[in-house]
């Protein structure tokens, strides 16, 4: 870890609830930052907590059961990592108060709330930035220079697919995910929301209009799906499509596959290969020494998600993945949504 700078220049920072994610990436990463003093955690009920509480409170964090309390502490920035429908008000209200904000994906439930954030930032005079976490896996980036580089050509058609087991076995106070009042969907958004900002980052295509279907098939006392599937057009007409899951027994598919005018691209689908090209223009398979995608078994990812909105919050660098790049992700779902339940194409940007 860098060195910490002298106490009275560091930014200070809190996480708002400290489920699973908070656990896995937020946390340690605030703490971890040169820049940073992490002095708050927030959680509405701080009997969940007792592992992070005996960790952080001899460091001199201080928890608070009340945002309001929690946001008079002092915190300068805070991660927002509470259920799905608590990501807006409580970023909104963090905004309006001029606190800086990284906010878990997908960033709201609908586009009115999403619309709201980024006014909000706006008023406040503060950043907001979305964690759309799979942009900074090495692999991905690694992807993102192969098809810029333009070595492959013009791209036909792409497969991504993010499906696992299923959130309660990820994490013990998963129960939430299940209830449309407090998640806002199922997989089709708590993974599809990962797809539809990652095909924009690797690609820069922007999807011209969805079409989509989802099933409950097998998770019990639910009101959302636990799978999808969708076909994306693009402006520029290429073909692609969506798939996720909440099923997927053994493993993870956490692919994306791109068909090219001179190859073919796959990521995260061959065991031991976490980027592949085939080219026979290329000289066949080809393989790139890049670290597999993390997983739900990691207890910590180390991403560089906190350093780089730190950086953007003291004007070294422009904020990564503003609140403008979430909401075309967050549309891109809510399309799909839209576009399950009608059984119709649905045209975006939606109006």
């Amino acid at each position: 870890m860098t060195e910490k700078l002298p106490a009275a220049t560091l930014l200070k920072v809190g996480v708002a609830a400290a489920g699973q994610i908070a656990k896995v990436l937020h946390i340690h990463e605030w703490e971890e930052s040169p820049d940073c003093e992490l002095i708050a955690i927030y959680n509405g009920d701080l009997s969940f907590i007792p592992d992070v509480i005996k960790e952080y409170e001899p460091k001199g964090v201080k928890f608070y059961d009340d945002f309001d309390e929690f946001l008079a502490s002092g915190v300068q920035a805070i991660s927002v990592c509470e259920r799905n429908f608590l990501h807006a008000p409580l970023a909104i209200k963090a905004l309006q108060a001029g606190v800086h904000v990284l906010c878990e994906k997908p960033m709201a439930t609908n586009l009115e709330d999403a619309r709201g954030m980024i006014d909000a930032g706006k008023e406040g005079g503060a950043l907001l930035m979305i964690d759309q976490s799979q942009r900074y896996s090495p692999v991905h980036q690694k992807a993102k220079e192969v098809i810029e580089s333009g070595v492959l050509g013009k791209m036909y058609h792409l497969q991504t697919t993010f499906g696992h087991s299923g959130p309660e076995n990820w994490s013990p106070t998963a129960q939430w995910f299940f209830q449309k009042k407090y998640s806002g969907f199922g997989p089709l958004a708590d993974l599809g929301v990962h797809k539809a900002d990652l095909i924009r980052f690797l690609t820069r295509k922007e999807v011209k209009r969805v079409c989509g279907f989802k099933a409950t098939l097998e998770k019990q006392n639910t009101d959302v799906e636990d799978n999808s599937v969708a076909i994306l057009e693009f402006t520029d007409g290429t073909m692609g499509t969506l798939c996720t899951s909440w099923t997927t027994k053994g493993t993870e598919d956490n692919s994306f596959t791109a068909f090219c005018e001179k190859g073919t691209l796959r990521i995260s689908v061959e065991p031991g290969n976490p980027l592949v090209v085939y080219s026979a223009e290329l000289g066949g398979k080809i393989t790139f020494d890049v670290p597999p995608m993390q997983t739900n078994v990691e207890g910590q990812w180390f991403l560089g998600v906190v350093q780089d909105f730190v950086d953007a919050i003291l004007g070294r660098k422009p904020c990564p993945i503003p609140g403008e790049e979430g909401y075309k992700a967050l549309e891109i779902i809510v399309a799909l949504d839209r576009s399950c339940e009608t059984g119709q194409w649905v045209e975006l940007p939606l109006r």
